[in-house]
């Protein structure tokens, strides 16, 4: 409306100086159409009509708006250039720009106004505090709130949230709480998306208590949970607590707020946790008779619910839902595959893993340690070494981080292939790679030494257990009675 009305002026060969132009700018800033603003800014530069700081301000925020920071940024300096004076409302904006994790620039800026004789004020020190929550900078965030109190800069329910959130994103749930009860005491009321911020924070390091408890105090202070609190509230239930996350779907259609697919997709992920893949399936089924489209992560959630189950043949359904995904035009990811991969090495499915994995290079998809792994495990199972061993040198070339559990399940390979010198010098290579062999190397390598016969080895392995410190299983306690029993009625070797 704003630029039609701009257009109709000219039309007219009405002037349009400075005011028009800043009204304009300032009406694509409120529209969130940053190109539109900087399109009018431009314009008015060609038209030789003098900018002044309201134009930029409007400029600035209008890219905040719809995350330029760039653009931004650039505004602001040219701002300095043409030897305008930026306000407190400049500098504002173009912090706010940064949210999105920039929080080099937005400290920057906040120091810049210090230095001009400038006071920031709750708006400059909010926007930094989200810039540095998004950078996952939670230290800092908190540092800011700190100035703010010293400079008698008071935060408000904004500033309290931003902090919260920063220490979610930084695994800091604690800090986040102790905040929340700062609010209180502060005589600030905490709303929705605070106790949204502090139920995150309390899912992402897995604190399922502290996270419904925060979600049942909503109701006491007579706030409504929305989707966002809920969703946080199942995510922190996917410790193994799927009963609680199914409740808490069924209590939100209850409270009339509708499941969404984060939602669902929590709850999936939730019941696979929790090997539960009846119900992870069930969710996913529900989620086409709620006119809801299951997405890659809805998927992935549920071919791993089947991948964690107990029972072998689940890997035909986890199979069935990679093959569905395509059905509904959604590209498998690497995640889909790993699952995959995993669901078949339980069901004992060596060549259909293998074929997963030559399906991943056909579509050059970068394979991880999580899908050479899985497959080396599946291989295992089925006791074919040296596909166990060919996918350790795949991992070797392209230079992935090999680990304990991929080199343990190689020597478990090549246990059951009969293989003990493959075994031990698959260890004695751990040990040049720096990578600690555990319980399970060891007792894998004994294993391998008493299947053939070398008892020295054996022993050589069960002394090396000890001084690691290591505590042996029932099954290598076992073995390596038999290797004494063998090494003493041989006479080649004595403990």
């Amino acid at each position: 409306m704003a630029l039609s009305l701009l257009s109709e002026m000219r039309d007219m060969t009405l002037e349009l100086d400075v005011v028009t132009y800043s009204a304009g700018i300032s009406a694509c800033e409120k529209g969130e159409q940053w190109q539109q603003a900087l399109w009018l800014f431009r314009k008015m530069r060609e038209a030789s009509s003098e900018s002044n700081v309201i134009s930029y301000n409007a400029g600035v925020s209008a890219c905040a708006k719809s995350e330029r920071w760039k653009q931004a940024l650039s505004l602001l300096s040219e701002l300095r250039e043409v030897k305008l004076k930026p306000t407190v409302i400049s500098y504002n904006a173009g912090i706010s720009a940064c949210k999105g994790g920039q929080w080099q620039q937005a400290l920057s800026l906040l120091s810049e106004m210090r230095d001009v004789k400038l006071e920031p004020d709750v708006i400059s020190c909010g926007a930094g505090i989200s810039a540095c929550g998004q950078g996952k900078k939670w230290q800092l965030a908190l540092a800011l709130l700190g100035e703010m109190r010293e400079a008698s800069v008071y935060p408000n329910v904004i500033c309290c949230n931003a902090g919260i959130s920063a220490c979610g994103q930084g695994q800091q749930w604690q800090h986040a709480l102790s905040l929340l009860g700062e609010m209180w005491y502060a005589k600030l009321d905490p709303d929705v998306v605070t106790y949204n911020a502090g139920i995150s924070a309390c899912a992402n390091c897995g604190q399922w208590k502290q996270a419904l408890s925060l979600l049942s105090e909503m109701r006491d202070v007579k706030l409504e949970p929305n989707f966002m609190s809920y969703n946080a509230g199942i995510s922190a239930c996917r410790g193994g607590q799927w009963q609680l996350a199914l409740a808490l779907l069924g209590e939100m259609r209850e409270a009339s707020v509708d499941p969404n697919v984060i939602c669902c997709n929590a709850g999936i992920s939730a019941c696979g946790q929790g090997e539960q893949w009846q119900h992870a399936l069930s969710l996913l089924g529900g989620m086409w008779f709620a006119k809801l489209d299951p997405d890659v992560v809805t998927y992935n959630a549920g071919i791993s619910a089947c991948a964690n189950s107990e029972q072998w043949e689940q890997w035909k359904q986890a199979l069935s839902l990679l093959s569905e995904m395509r059905n509904v035009k959604l590209e498998p990811n690497v995640i889909s595959y790993n699952a995959g991969i995993s669901a078949c090495g339980q069901g004992e499915q060596w060549q259909t893993a293998l074929s997963l994995l030559s399906e991943m290079r056909d579509m050059t998809l970068e394979l991880d340690v999580v899908t050479c792994s899985s497959g080396i495990d599946a291989c295992e199972k089925g006791e074919q070494w040296q596909q166990a061993l060919w996918l350790l040198g795949e991992m070797w070339e392209a230079r992935l981080q090999l680990d304990v559990i991929s080199c343990s399940a190689g020597v478990s390979a090549c246990v059951k292939g009969e293989q003990w010198q493959r075994a031990l010098s698959l260890l004695l290579e751990m040990g040049e790679a720096d990578m600690e062999p555990d319980a399970i190397s060891y007792s894998a390598g004994i294993s391998a030494c008493e299947k053939g016969g070398q008892w020295q080895p054996a022993l050589a392995l069960l002394s090396e257990m000890q001084r690691a410190k290591l505590e042996p299983n029932s099954a290598t306690l076992l073995g390596s009675a038999r290797v004494r029993r063998a090494s003493s009625g041989s006479g080649r070797w004595r403990c």
